[in-house]
Parts: structure tokens; sequence; C-alpha cells
């Protein structure tokens, strides 16, 4: 019996010990890799990067990565193998442009990019099926791709302040949607098909000046502002 609890005990601090590392935060990148297969999370912010570096691929097990309010212009080729990633935060950079095998990354359900330079997506973005969570807020858009109708498990899109003059109408088959801001740009019209969204519980369109919406949307984004009020009170 007392082998047996022994035994016991062991499990549960082997088990302890792996949940505490799992729950750890790491802060520089010389910390992390001093025991990199032990690294799940690894907070970079304002840390003044110019360049994120190769060694960057070494935590091969990290499931949250945040790089916001740096200076980065560019992402290494190298940080599409960190497959594990779950979250990546990328905010307030300079990035222009994503790696063309950003697709990699087949993990991910949060993607934040809002306040970088970026005007297009790579087309690997389509393999991102897991992903909820993407704001492209604050870039430079103007189109986006049909392949972002791919990303079936999306429930919250944040486009606002970019220079988009039209949404493609496959935005419909993104049917789990429930947050879609479209604040603070150049849209005329929104694609028929958008009342198909039923899981909407916000649709934000304001500031587009020149905005006109059909009388089925009109009916339909009343009944979401109507739907939204209800779930406040």
């Amino acid at each position: 019996m007392k082998k047996t609890f022994s035994s016991l005990s062991i499990l549960f601090l082997a088990f302890s010990i792996c949940y505490a590392q799992k729950d750890k935060t790491y802060y520089s990148i010389a910390e992390a890799l001093k025991t990199p297969l032990k690294v799940y999370s690894l907070n970079l912010n304002h840390s003044q990067l110019t360049t994120l570096p190769e060694t960057i691929s070494k935590f091969t097990n990290l499931s949250t990565l945040s790089l916001s309010n740096n200076e980065l212009m560019t992402l290494p080729e190298s940080i599409t193998q960190l497959t594990q990633l779950t979250r990546l935060e990328l905010d307030h950079n300079k990035l222009t442009t994503l790696p063309e095998s950003f697709g990699k990354l087949v993990n991910l359900e949060h993607l934040s990019l809002y306040f970088n330079k970026l005007t297009e997506l790579p087309l690997s973005m389509v393999k991102l099926t897991k992903l909820q969570y993407l704001s492209l807020a604050n870039n430079k858009f103007t189109t986006l791709p049909e392949s972002l109708g791919k990303l079936r498990k999306l429930t919250t899109l944040d486009l606002k302040n970019n220079q988009l003059t039209v949404l493609p109408e496959i935005i419909a088959q993104l049917s789990n949607l429930t947050e879609l801001n479209l604040n603070h740009n150049k849209l005329t019209t929104l694609p028929k098909s958008i009342t198909r969204l039923r899981k909407l519980v916000k649709l934000d369109v304001a500031e587009n000046k020149k905005l006109v919406l059909t009388p089925e949307q009109e009916k339909f984004q009343k009944k979401i502002a109507a739907n939204a009020a209800l779930l406040s009170e």
C-alpha cells in the first residue's frame, strides 16, 4: 500500500512539474534557449526587435508567441517551423508581408496583426483551418482573397481601419462568425450573401461614408443590433 501511495505521489509530482512548466512564460530569447524544448509561451513584446533571429525555430513546442510593439518589417521563414503555435500576436509592428509558407502554422487559433502595413495575405493562409480569431485591423488592405472563405472556424474577423472597397461574396461561407468589424473602410456595398451569417452578434459598418445597404441588409443589421442590446441587458 505504501509503495502504491509512493508511486502515485511521484506521478502527481511529475505531472505538477510538467503543468507548471507549460504555464511559465519566458521574456527573453536568451533565457528560453537554455531549455528550448520546454518553452511553451514566449513574450517578446516591447523588445525593440527589428528582426527575429533564426533561432526562433528551436522552440518547437511553443504554443504562444507574443511579438507586439516592436519594429519588425519582415518575419523569417523559420517562424513557420513552430507548428505547435496556437496563438501568435504581431500587433504594432511594421510588417509589409508574411512568409509564403505561413500556412504551415496549421494549429493557429488566434492570429493578431493589427497596426501593421500589410496589403495582402499569403496564399498558404488557406491552410489555417483551425483559426478562430483573426485581426487585420489598421493595415492597408484594399481587397481580400477569395481563399479567406475557407477559414470556416473563424468566429471573429476584425478588418477595421483598412482601405477595403469591396468584400468577396465568399465571406458568407464563414458561417461561424459572431463578430465582423468593417469600421472605417471605403466600402460602397456589401455582398448580398452577408445576410447568411446567422450567428453574427456584432456587425460594425460605421464610417464607410458611401456605403449603401439593401433593404434586406438594413433589416439584417437592425436585427443584429437588437439582439446585441438584449444580450447586454
